[in-house]
């Protein structure tokens, strides 16, 4: 089913990648491989058992309200990678100004070097912008997208691997965009019961305070303010506990990490 996404406003979007990501990875996501670090090592500890380096061209530059990430050209090089030990959960708050019809981010969760899973957001003319998640946790790669509001699930469709999620009227990823992004294990206990998603990657995006609306094949149109993309699970996959890394790659004009953090298993 091709899905629409309509957004009414989404200047403070909150993301979230639902990890653990079952099964041993065939390929990494296209395009989401971590790129060398700065080869001037230009790496700071401004939040608490995170060490945040620059990728490629980018440069760092720590204040009072965070860690300014420079040099955003291309963002299959130029980034920001966030390191640490033994993670389940993962948060980080970040100002992002892209600039341009052509720019694009792209989250990358991993363990150790490898890619688990990625999320890349694109946009392109007349305000359009493309979210396309991708996970390697079996090989059919396919996944599900919930949609909630107000905490209650009101939709849930079924995609193929890296079908892409249109999203109109998000001028806001363009002008400037504060976002909210969260890396955590999938539990069941924690997440509705489900225990055939324990291990999975996913992926979470909403607008607190606003709503957005999804249009299907079917024609019906359905409101929400989260959407969620959750790897489905293949036969004899092999679950991770823990991820040691994000890396966020872009090209944008601005880019200000005012807060991070990460939580380890009690």
């Amino acid at each position: 089913m091709h899905l629409q996404m309509t957004s009414r406003l989404l200047a403070a979007a909150f993301l979230s990648l639902v990890a653990g990501c079952q099964g041993e990875p065939t390929q990494s996501p296209e395009g989401s491989q971590s790129a060398t670090l700065s080869a001037k090592a230009d790496c700071v500890q401004r939040f608490d058992g995170i060490t945040t380096c620059a990728k490629g061209n980018a440069t760092l530059a720590t204040s009072e309200k965070g860690v300014q990430v420079l040099g955003l050209k291309d963002a299959k090089t130029d980034g920001v990678s966030s390191t640490f030990n033994a993670g389940i959960t993962w948060s980080q708050q970040a100002q992002i100004r892209v600039g341009s019809q052509n720019g694009s981010i792209t989250l990358s969760a991993r363990d150790g070097d490898q890619v688990v899973s990625a999320l890349r957001i694109t946009s392109s003319a007349d305000r359009v912008v493309n979210v396309t998640p991708a996970f390697t946790g079996s090989s059919e790669g396919n996944y599900r997208m919930n949609v909630y509001r107000d905490g209650r699930l009101v939709s849930t469709t079924h995609q193929p691997a890296s079908f892409s999620i249109t999203f109109y009227d998000w001028w806001s990823f363009v002008n400037w965009w504060n976002s909210h992004w969260n890396f955590f294990n999938w539990r069941h206990y924690v997440h509705g019961g489900d225990r055939s998603l324990d291990g999975a990657c996913a992926w979470r995006i909403g607008s607190p305070g606003t709503t957005f609306s999804v249009r299907g094949a079917d024609g019906k149109t359905v409101v929400g303010d989260t959407a969620e993309f959750v790897e489905e699970i293949g036969d004899g996959a092999y679950p991770y506990r823990h991820f040691s890394g994000i890396d966020v790659n872009a090209s944008a004009t601005d880019f200000l990490v005012t807060g991070e953090s990460f939580g380890q298993e009690k």
